[in-house]
């Protein structure tokens, strides 16, 4: 007869294997489950004021491909990604290469480069509304010293968009920067030896070296920046709330909006829904994109 210790022994031999997979089962279900709810939601006229939560089909669906605020916010949400990821990108690219170059002081740039994006983005987009500010704004007065017409900024519908990439650039370039300045380091000495002894240009080197082995840190940073700028709410509302005149308003904040102001949920959702299958798509079609990269540089 086996004792209590053979039995236990066993036990765990048994189900070592489901226990181990048990954290990442229940992990996988807090995720999917209020994803899956805010599916069937949107399917829905849940209306938190009236209470109502009665299945509608695809109704939701078929206004919003009649709203022309959907249509907008849609837009504007595009414009704001790609000003925010060309920008950040650009500039972050430029300071990892300035911040490897070993200039005089290069570890206390290093941290003055970091600062931005150790507060919160809530915080900066405050910071910089205050900044902006036309009357007692600081860049107008700047700007006024040096004989130059100050700007409305976040006040006006023709600046406002513009002014929200600033603030967003302002907070990530120092993300996207450090990952490029992690690639930038880890490149292979050999291919820039053997180009030294051959005598090509540094622009040569730059473009038939350096762009192709830094493609797949490339892919990663607009995977991670296209994915953050398509959800954005924080610092846009912050700064904004989405005005003026909808200028800002992105997909995000325009969800907010038909929630928790207008307590149409079901509505609400399905926007949630159209920009996550938009996040999904573009999310996929670039980690295709990084693993042929991956294959192509390192071969596996």
């Amino acid at each position: 007869m086996a004792s209590g210790m053979e039995l236990r022994q066993s036990f765990w031999r048994k189900n070592i294997a489901l226990l181990l997979f048990l954290p990442a089962f229940l992990l996988t279900v807090g995720i999917l489950a209020p994803f899956g709810y805010s599916v069937v939601m949107s399917f829905t006229n849940f209306n938190l004021t009236t209470g109502t939560s009665n299945f509608i089909g695809i109704s939701n669906y078929i206004k919003l491909v009649r709203d022309p605020e959907f249509w907008n916010s849609l837009k504007v949400t595009i414009l704001f990604t790609i000003g925010a990821v060309l920008f950040e990108v650009g500039v972050g690219f430029i300071a990892a290469y300035l911040l490897n170059i070993g200039l005089l002081g290069q570890k206390l740039w290093r941290t003055l480069f970091l600062l931005p994006v150790m507060l919160p983005p809530t915080v900066a987009a405050i910071m910089w509304k205050l900044m902006m500010a036309p009357i007692q704004g600081v860049f107008n007065y700047l700007l006024q010293l040096v004989g130059l017409p100050g700007s409305e900024w976040l006040g006006s519908s023709s600046t406002a968009l513009l002014s929200v990439i600033l603030i967003d650039a302002y907070v990530f370039i120092p993300f996207a920067g450090m990952i490029f300045l992690a690639g930038v380091q880890n490149l292979p000495k050999e291919p820039y030896e053997a180009a030294a002894v051959d005598g090509v240009s540094n622009w040569f080197t730059f473009r038939k070296l350096t762009i192709p082995l830094l493609k797949p840190v490339i892919i990663i940073v607009l995977l991670f920046r296209i994915m953050d700028c398509l959800k954005h709410f924080d610092i846009i509302y912050a700064a904004t709330k989405g005005g003026p005149a909808s200028a800002t308003m992105t997909l995000s904040v325009q969800a907010y909006y038909h929630s928790f102001r207008w307590t149409a949920m079901g509505y609400s959702f399905a926007h949630l829904v159209v920009l996550w299958a938009i996040v999904y798509a573009l999310s996929y079609f670039l980690v295709g994109q990084w693993k042929k990269a991956v294959s192509e540089v390192h071969g596996y």
